[in-house]
Order: structure tokens, then C-alpha cells, then sequence
């Protein structure tokens, strides 16, 4: 299909705790939006789990750093004024964008040859 996949792996402490890699629920017709979609999960996910060590009282003050290797979407996390023409990858920008401004999270780059949710979202299990 042409559906395209999100990967993400997530660390606390330098040890693996969380993972996903699946195929997404829309089709995107560009990778800048399918990648965007993939960065709004895994912030998603971030944003639940900071709220998650608040409550079982874990001091949680700093931003999470995320890694991702396109740098389009990278370099429009920060940039408060981007315009996107669908209304998907709005969402997922707005979202994005909020928590970076926020300083929940601080986005950089990551080769895609050493990228390890690249790794990730290779791996199929046959059936």
C-alpha cells in the first residue's frame, strides 16, 4: 500500500522503555506530511508520559529531546508563522509547534543512516 509508517523508539535514562512502529491511518502524498504525522505520535506519547512521571511524583523540568531525519518538518517545528495547505498536517504542526514552544521538547536532526527508528520501522514480521 501506500501507506507510509511511523517508527519511533523512546529512552529514559539511556535504556529503551517504549517503542512503535506501524503503518499510518491516512495516506499522505507528501513525505513532509506523513513525517509530520509520525512526529505528532511520538509527541503525543511524550507529552503523556511526562504527565504520567508527574503524577508518581518524578520531577519532570526539563525538555525531551527528539531526534527525526527530515529536516523540513525540523526546521518547521520552531518557526511560528509556517504555512501548510492541509488541514492534517496543520493539526499535527499546531501541536508539534505548541509543545516547542512550551520547551516540552526541542527537536534536532539525526542521520538517516544511524537514525534507529528507521532500523525499526524496516523490520516486518511475516505472517
Amino acid at each position: 500500500t501506500r501507506r507510509s509508517r511511523t517508527g519511533f523508539l523512546v529512552y529514559l535514562n539511556s535504556a529503551p522503555i517504549y517503542w512503535l512502529a506501524k503503518k499510518q491511518t491516512a495516506i499522505e502524498t507528501s513525505s513532509f506530511g506523513s513525517e509530520f504525522i509520525a512526529m505528532k505520535q511520538c509527541c503525543e506519547y511524550l507529552r503523556g508520559l511526562r504527565y504520567k512521571l508527574r503524577m508518581m511524583g518524578i520531577p519532570v523540568t526539563n525538555p525531551v529531546f527528539t531526534f527525526g531525519d527530515n529536516q523540513s518538518v525540523l526546521w518547521n517545528t520552531p518557526v511560528p508563522d509556517s504555512m501548510l495547505k492541509k488541514k492534517s498536517n496543520s493539526i499535527a504542526y499546531h501541536f508539534v509547534r505548541e509543545g516547542a514552544a512550551r520547551d516540552e521538547w526541542r527537536t534536532s536532526y539525526v542521520k538517516t543512516t544511524v537514525n534507529p527508528s528507521d532500523l525499526h520501522k524496516s523490520i516486518r514480521i511475516r505472517r
